[in-house]
């Protein structure tokens, strides 16, 4: 039987957890890196090459100073990484992705909030969730609740961003605010 490298078992066992929490913890970035094919693939190939290194190294007992504090003898053994140019390349490349996918992200942020920037007024006609607009789970304004009618409809806007613009198209519709107990107009 054959057993597998610690640079395949731990982008298979241990990043999907990580992925996880940093999804769950609004580390976007760091939750998009941890499923990037480049990345994981740059974790295969040097996970094998410097675990057996870290395991070579004996810790450093001591008390700081470089003496020993008489427990063991301390090592002063250092990794070096080769093929240094190499590694430049991929950190480069890894970096430019990153770069590119924070970019992105701010980019979908943007539009993100011009859209609700944009649906808000009809969000409020409706008595919706003025920040989820339609109930999200994790809103942290309504907690889910946010559907229509959740909260009080804005009558003016309701006729004006709805009600207007229906019966200019030749839809048959009347807000029929003196039904409503003292809200509305």
């Amino acid at each position: 039987m054959e057993t597998e490298s610690l640079g395949k078992l731990l982008p298979r066992i241990l990043f999907p957890y990580a992925q996880q929490w940093a999804e769950g913890s609004g580390l976007t970035v760091l939750s998009r890196l941890l499923v990037d094919e480049q990345f994981l693939a740059l974790v295969e190939k040097y996970c094998d090459e410097l675990v057996p290194r870290m395991a070579q190294a004996t810790p450093a007992y001591g008390n700081g100073n470089g003496r020993s504090n008489g427990t063991k003898a301390t090592s002063h053994e250092y990794l070096h990484v080769s093929d240094t140019d190499t590694n430049a390349a991929d950190v480069a490349s890894l970096n430019a992705r990153v770069q590119a996918m924070e970019a992105q992200q701010q980019m979908h942020e943007a539009l993100l909030e011009i859209l609700r920037s944009k649906a808000r007024p009809l969000a409020l006609a409706l008595g919706c969730c003025p920040e989820c607009l339609v109930g999200v789970g994790g809103c942290p304004k309504c907690w889910g609740r946010g559907s229509v009618a959740h909260y009080p409809p804005d009558y003016k806007l309701l006729d004006a961003q709805v009600v207007s613009p229906l019966a200019a198209r030749g839809v048959p519709l009347v807000l029929n605010v003196s039904s409503v107990s003292g809200e509305g107009r």
